[in-house]
């Protein structure tokens, strides 16, 4: 199944969500800063009124302009502190010139954009364009998050199935600039979505894990373990709803560390699938972990 949505910022003014809802649109995607990291003029306003009318939110956009990973972390912060508890997906928009000649830079800055996003226990994805992700993302590797991608063809306002792109994650397909919703003054983004709406706000999905599988046996121990491959484990065990997505305190339990809820998340997990259980994430245990 599909579904047909739209992205928004200030650009297309005061909306009549009812009548956006009534048109027959079944998400939304909302621009929550600007450049200055000011908070997009009608956020707040689109928010309220999406969910008012019973709107699917299925994400908040950033337009980046970073081009280190300081940057970067700071305006995944400020996103973080603007939704100030809401949960949704964040998607970082990478399509910037500023950002044509980082080369590998570029993945750096994206995956440590998204390792802030999750520390908050919120879904991360990245939105670009399909030129832009061919000569800039995909030469370097790509990233392993969910994509939302944009490629228009003739940008007539409807949708052409030939210029759809084949992109590795691809979530959603920005078809057109040019669409035309009741509701709406003017132009809007239109995109067709190929996943559940909701279905990435809470879970992030473990085939698209972006840490590399461990090389070591991992365990509790003192010091505690730390490091990308105790992030793999977490994002796994999570997946497999046997580590919470957030601790008590309402962080991340995507941390990399391996404390005592991930050293018991092991043990559990173990015993669901009928292993030993000796909560050590040893290459039989990460074997089944994949599955």
């Amino acid at each position: 199944m599909s579904y047909i949505g739209i992205d928004v910022s200030a650009y297309q003014g005061t909306i009549e969500w009812t009548k956006v809802k009534a048109s027959g649109i079944q998400f939304a995607i909302l621009k929550i800063i600007r450049k200055d990291l000011n908070r997009d003029k009608h956020f707040e306003a689109n928010w309220s009124c999406c969910k008012a009318n019973g709107l699917t939110i299925q994400g908040v956009y950033n337009y980046s302009y970073a081009t280190t990973v300081t940057k970067a972390r700071n305006d995944a912060r400020k996103v973080a502190e603007v939704l100030n508890g809401r949960e949704t997906m964040v998607w970082l928009d990478v399509e910037d010139n500023c950002q044509k000649r980082l080369g590998s830079k570029l993945i750096d800055i994206i995956n440590a954009y998204g390792d802030v996003i999750r520390s908050y226990g919120l879904a991360f994805g990245v939105y670009t364009g399909k030129s832009f992700y061919n000569s800039y993302i995909k030469p370097y590797g790509g990233v392993k998050y969910p994509m939302w991608i944009a490629a228009y063809g003739k940008n007539k306002g409807n949708m052409d199935l030939k210029y759809q792109p084949q992109i590795e994650n691809m979530v959603g397909w920005q078809y057109t600039s040019k669409g035309v919703v009741n509701g709406i003054n003017g132009n809007v983004d239109m995109n067709i979505w190929y996943r559940e709406l909701n279905e990435l706000q809470t879970v992030y999905d473990t085939h698209n894990n972006p840490y590399a599988e461990p090389t070591r046996t991992l365990y509790k121990k003192f010091p505690c373990m730390r490091g990308d491959d105790v992030k793999w484990l977490q994002t796994e065990l999570i997946y497999h709803k046997c580590l919470p997505a957030k601790n008590a305190k309402g962080k991340s339990n995507i941390d990399g560390i391996l404390g005592n809820d991930t050293a018991s998340a092991i043990g559990v997990f173990q015993k669901l699938v009928g292993i030993t259980v000796d909560c050590k994430a040893g290459k039989v245990t990460r074997e089944y972990l994949k599955r």
